[in-house]
């Protein structure tokens, strides 16, 4: 259909690029495809500038890719902000303060290799080395030097003076780094490449944090570009990154002369359902009153919306797969148009019951988690630390972890390797290797037998592959599957197969091997989202960025929803997000008793509860929820 903008919209796509602006657009109001017709008449101008698009979610910069595919012209493909940071890092060496050539850890790799090494060489539990990094990454988002007080001050020290010396070794960087050094080099250095942009078009504003403002707002001195700033205070949710409403709040003082924009019209949304989350996000402390609530088209679907109570969380888990069952019998929608969505599900207390319920019924649930899994199974990562060592045979982090794959080697033999590495100024794997060639002479004899055993099994493998040759797209994931058939060892699983066919189908164009490695994490979650073929149970933070036609939100009860331990205002806004993914259906539960794993989330000892405070008052009542249920669908 052809873009038809609304009176908002169109004030937007007159806006000239000479002036920066702000665009506060609420949820389902057209922001993306706003954003993309701007840009694409910018494109068509006489004197086109150079643009540039940024979001902070790889699941916003798909949309946003997608959404630009669809207009005609040649358009730079959107960046999240870590992508933006990696690109301009490396066009200059050497300013990042990495090791180099830059090798991120991905999840696995953190829990299993970063982590719990690090940890024993500060000499602390991982839990608390769990918090030195949190604490260090913290203060890169925040740009301050704020102390976690459950941290004893010896053990910052040793971190401190370890965490060099480990990273170096090891040859990793973490992704929270990556904004702060890009910021870093901006401040240093003002004549890097890969800034030189007219426009700078920054979606999910509100979701930037200190750090991420200031590379904006140096790339805008830098390279005198215009900054548009596009976002919602009321769905800022990402205090855990230290991103706060403040940041898009206060766009207008940092950027003099902004114009300011306000996209208020709902596309999205049922009257009911925007009545009923309008209310809730009044109760804010910190919103602006003078903001005005959304409205929706005069032709919007009225909605159908409830707040439903049960008798104890057993009865609410059957109650909400009989909601999830009558929507699908009842109403026609398919599981893929259904989110069951929790705050807090910590061991899948809340998810995994649910989940069961549903499949006991023979519906269909998706956990969008579940490619994290996969990519853990021992088999598909020796598969993926293979790979790193085709692109990098010196790659550290990836023959650490192939050790850690080694039955038998163990801890003591990767101390062995690192204290080599460590006293001879090398690292990890110039040690392994070199050692592995004098055949571990003065090694514990049992693990270097089997760490001797693997290597040369794995380098005679690798010996036997060559990378493609030229320029182009590769499909890699079928190219990887190819070239394991010659394997010597144990899988891929199926389902590790499944996973990287499909990445072909959305994989950016002419990738390396080593980019496409460094995105199977990051798309395959991205696509189990957007393409699930089953009701998605997951968090109410995790569906930002989502629509579907019914929402099921599940717990909504005081200690719960806020959780005590969270900010008022930020509780507020993430159930805002999570009511406003719904399109036409929108149920609240909560249990008035909770026994078992969930009686011990968000509050204290009781176990019976109320329902959130932010309900009351409002445009709906809580009411029975078998009767609600019997009387809807049965």
């Amino acid at each position: 259909m052809p873009f038809e903008p609304t009176p908002e919209q169109q004030i937007i796509l007159d806006h000239t690029p000479e002036h920066d602006a702000r665009i506060l657009a609420g949820p389902g109001t057209g922001k993306s495809t706003t954003m993309v017709a701007l840009l694409s008449r910018l494109r068509k101008s006489e004197k086109p500038p150079n643009a540039k698009m940024l979001t902070f979610t790889r699941a916003a910069t798909s949309e946003l890719a997608e959404k630009l595919e669809e207009v005609p012209g040649d358009f730079e493909r959107p960046s999240t902000i870590h992508s933006f940071a990696i690109s301009v890092l490396l066009q200059n060496p050497g300013v990042g303060g990495f090791p180099e050539p830059l090798r991120i850890a991905d999840t696995w790799e953190s829990k299993n290799i970063v982590v719990p090494t690090l940890a024993t060489r500060v000499k602390v539990r991982v839990r608390v080395l769990k918090k030195l990094i949190a604490e260090m990454a913290s203060n890169w988002q925040s740009l301050t030097g704020v102390a976690d007080l459950e941290i004893q001050d010896e053990d910052r020290s040793r971190f401190r003076a370890v965490w060099p010396e480990h990273r170096t070794v090891l040859g990793y960087t973490l992704l929270d780094e990556l904004p702060y050094a890009l910021r870093r080099a901006l401040h240093d250095h003002d004549d890097l490449a890969g800034i030189d942009y007219d426009v700078l078009i920054v979606d999910e504003y509100q979701d930037l944090n200190a750090c991420d403002l200031e590379a904006i707002r140096l790339l805008h001195e830098r390279s005198g570009c215009t900054v548009i700033g596009a976002g919602d205070d009321d769905q800022s949710i990402y205090s855990g990154r230290k991103a706060a409403p403040a940041g898009i709040r206060r766009f207008l003082d940092d950027y003099d002369g902004a114009a300011d924009y306000v996209l208020s019209i709902t596309l999205r949304c049922g009257k009911r359902i925007i009545e009923w989350a309008s209310y809730v996000i009044q109760s804010d402390p910190d919103r602006d009153r003078n903001r005005a609530s959304l409205s929706c088209l005069g032709s919007a679907p009225v909605g159908d919306t409830a707040l439903l109570s049960f008798k104890g969380n057993k009865s609410e888990v059957k109650g909400v797969a009989a909601l999830v069952k009558g929507l699908i019998d009842h109403e026609g929608l398919l599981p893929s148009q259904i989110l069951v969505l929790v705050r807090t599900d910590h061991n899948r207390q809340f998810s995994k019951p649910i989940s069961t319920e549903l499949e006991i019924l023979g519906i269909q649930c998706c956990d969008p988690h579940h490619v994290i899994e996969v990519l853990a199974e021992p088999e598909n990562r020796l598969c993926l630390e293979a790979m790193r060592l085709l692109v990098r045979r010196d790659d550290s982090l990836a023959w650490a972890s192939v050790l850690n794959l080694t039955g038998g080697v163990g801890q003591i033999f990767f101390d062995y390797i690192y204290e080599q590495a460590k006293s001879g100024v090398q690292t990890f794997a110039s040690t392994l290797l070199g050692q592995c060639r004098r055949e571990f002479k003065g090694a514990p004899k049992a693990p270097a037998e089997r760490a001797s055993g693997m290597i040369e099994t794995l380098v005679g493998w690798i010996d036997t592959v060559s990378l493609p040759e030229g320029s182009g797209r590769v499909a890699w994931g079928a190219w990887m599957l190819d070239v394991l058939q010659g394997w010597p060892f144990s899988g891929p699983t199926e389902e590790f197969r499944e996973l990287v066919l499909a990445l072909d189908e959305l994989a950016e164009e002419e990738l390396t091997l080593e980019r496409y490695l460094n995105q199977i994490e990051p798309l395959g979650r991205d696509m189990a989202l957007a393409q699930a073929d089953g009701v998605r149970v997951m968090t109410m933070g995790g569906s930002k960025g989502l629509t579907v036609r019914a929402v099921i939100i599940v717990g909504v009860e005081e200690g719960l929803v806020p959780r005590p331990d969270s900010p008022m205002g930020e509780e507020c806004r993430i159930l805002y997000v999570a009511m406003t993914r719904a399109r036409e259906y929108l149920y609240c539960t909560w249990a008035r008793r909770r026994r078992g794993p969930t009686a011990r989330s968000g509050r204290g000892t009781s176990n019976r509860r109320c329902h959130s405070h932010f309900f009351d008052g409002g445009p709906i009542s809580s009411e029975d929820g078998p009767s609600f249920i019997k009387g809807r669908f049965l």
